[in-house]
């Protein structure tokens, strides 16, 4: 790779690209959150509100918190190896688990209320992107 790249390679900009892409996530997060709260009815396991817990986790799980699990060996690569691979691992770690618990009210809402698992396309996709992610994470 050449040194010399475009202004968006310098380490200069790179602080400008981070604070963007966390203002967009959570902007994400939070118009997904106002979405199921003003349009959904909210959000509740033990209810017929348990399905939105789903997408809510999803977009935190593995977009948001994924997304960061990614940049972090580019925003600490002064820190010490060992600090930004926790820090990696720790992130992807609380990614799989908040997706986990979208899978699994998903699951639970359709048993409790008789309706048939993986019956779509975007089920069947949405399995197999987290056992994909699940087997990266066990490779590395």
């Amino acid at each position: 790779m050449e040194s010399g790249g475009g202004a968006a390679s310098t380490p200069r900009t790179l602080p400008y690209y981070v604070a963007f892409s966390q203002l967009l996530g959570l902007t994400v997060v939070a118009m997904t959150g106002a979405w199921l709260g003003l349009y959904r009815g909210g959000i509740a396991w033990e209810s017929a509100l348990q399905f939105n817990v789903h997408p809510l986790c999803m977009v935190i799980g593995l977009v948001f918190l994924q997304g960061d699990a990614l940049l972090v060996y580019r925003v600490f690569r002064n820190e010490a190896k060992r600090t930004t691979k926790v820090l990696h691992g720790v992130l992807h770690v609380f990614a799989l688990i908040i997706a986990l618990v979208g899978l699994v009210a998903v699951f639970d809402y359709h048993k409790k209320n008789g309706y048939a698992d993986l019956y779509s396309l975007h089920s069947w996709c949405g399995i197999l992107v987290f056992v994909l992610y699940f087997v990266q994470g066990r490779l590395q």
